[in-house]
């Protein structure tokens, strides 16, 4: 044999040998990659179970503590026998999935129901009629007007007099219900002036609450709220959100209620964006969005959700629906915190004030737009009247005409 074909044959031995460790190397890497998978997926299912049980079965503290330990005891034991590939691993990991199917069935299958025991606040359900004379003659039923007050013996709240995103108050939802007052409003369409984002922030400044008012011509503004159908000794709960623990509504109502409540009463921090480059068809287009939103609710009630049906989300779909030009798709729709800047980047902040051109920046927006140093002084008594809060937080502030 030649000295060449000797060499020839140690170059194949080791081309084979390298391909096989490769091989091997590769397999070995797929099935770790496969049992993580399987871990995770395994691991997010037995979450959101838990997530489930922990939400609905608030009222039986012992019963939701005995299924969330078999979930976990059942979970982490198929785990085990599956990655072990140990006897029976087969009927485990069938069972889990098997009770997994049979939840993820009863969850997809909860209706959502308009007869609870509801929060005093969200009790309503907002009804119009139109004029069949004049259809921008618009009568809305149940806009909510109630007085409130802190609770007697609350802690003092004091005002932050720079941007802030959290309570002012340690304890929150210090909030009494003076008086219960629903009424009813008829507005002129055709006397629209503008609309105004406001949000509310209460844990940082990523999670606000967003609401929009609508101004008027010879009116005070009507707000518009995107809110949990809250049953009575409930609280909001980001994470219940997810597994259907509230109804959404949609409340129509006096910002000297809606606005002020979070501001003077609960202590959170709340900031009024005026919008530019709309139209007055446009205007008109979202407020009867609004209607048509609550409308469908009294028809057919839906689930929230912190996610995807929220109150950011909702007011994002009716204006896209609308113009979806000038208000394109952005993380901080779902990052409701930051709707101010995402106005500001895409333009929609005025950029005169009484006719002269203003240079500020998102900083000072956040200054010139926060309502409660402007209100901090503002009592129980001057909230009596219904054209005081709505005066006092735009102070300062543009108010940009329609375009036409």
């Amino acid at each position: 044999m030649s000295k060449n074909s000797t060499v020839s044959n140690k170059n194949n031995t080791l081309s084979s040998t390298s391909s096989a460790a490769f091989s091997g190397s590769a397999k070995k890497a797929a099935v770790i990659t496969a049992k993580i998978l399987f871990c995770l997926v395994l691991l997010i299912a037995a979450l959101w179970a838990g997530l489930i049980f922990w939400v609905h079965l608030t009222d039986y503290p012992i019963l939701r503590g005995v299924v969330l330990t078999l979930i976990a005891v059942f979970s982490l034991v198929t785990l085990k026998c599956s990655l072990s590939q140990s006897s029976y691993w087969q009927r485990w990991l069938a069972g889990f999935v098997s009770l997994w199917v049979l939840l993820a069935a009863w969850f997809a299958w909860l209706p959502p129901k308009q007869d609870r025991p509801w929060m005093p606040e969200v009790s309503q359900v907002l009804q119009f009629t139109q004029s069949p004379s004049n259809p921008n003659l618009i009568t809305l039923h149940n806009v909510r007007n109630f007085d409130w007050e802190r609770a007697p013996g609350a802690e003092k709240l004091v005002q932050p007099t720079q941007p802030y995103y959290y309570k002012a108050v340690e304890k929150g939802d210090q909030d009494v219900v003076v008086n219960e007052r629903w009424s009813e409003r008829t507005v002129d369409l055709s006397k629209l002036s503008g609309v105004d984002i406001i949000n509310s922030y209460w844990m940082g400044e990523q999670i606000g609450h967003t609401l929009l008012s609508f101004r008027f011509e010879d009116e005070r503004p009507l707000s518009f709220s995107i809110e949990i159908r809250k049953e009575q000794d409930e609280s909001f709960s980001a994470f219940g959100g997810f597994v259907k623990q509230f109804e959404i509504a949609v409340v129509a109502s006096e910002e000297r209620d809606i606005v002020y409540t979070r501001s003077n009463v609960r202590g959170e921090q709340v900031y009024i964006f005026p919008i530019q480059g709309l139209s007055q068809p446009q205007v008109q287009q979202l407020f009867r969005a609004y209607l048509q939103q609550a409308k469908q609710l009294q028809q057919a009630p839906k689930w929230y959700n912190t996610l995807i049906r929220n109150c950011t989300t909702v007011i994002f779909d009716m204006v896209r629906a609308i113009d979806a030009e000038d208000f394109p798709w952005d993380y901080r729709i779902l990052m409701s915190g930051y709707v101010p800047n995402y106005l500001y980047d895409h333009g929609l902040l005025p950029e005169q004030i009484e006719g002269k051109a203003h240079q500020w920046d998102m900083e000072q927006w956040y200054t010139n737009a926060h309502i409660n140093p402007k209100v901090a002084d503002f009592s129980f008594e001057d909230n009596q009247d219904p054209d005081a809060y709505p005066e006092k937080v735009r102070q300062g502030l543009p108010q940009p005409k329609l375009v036409p």
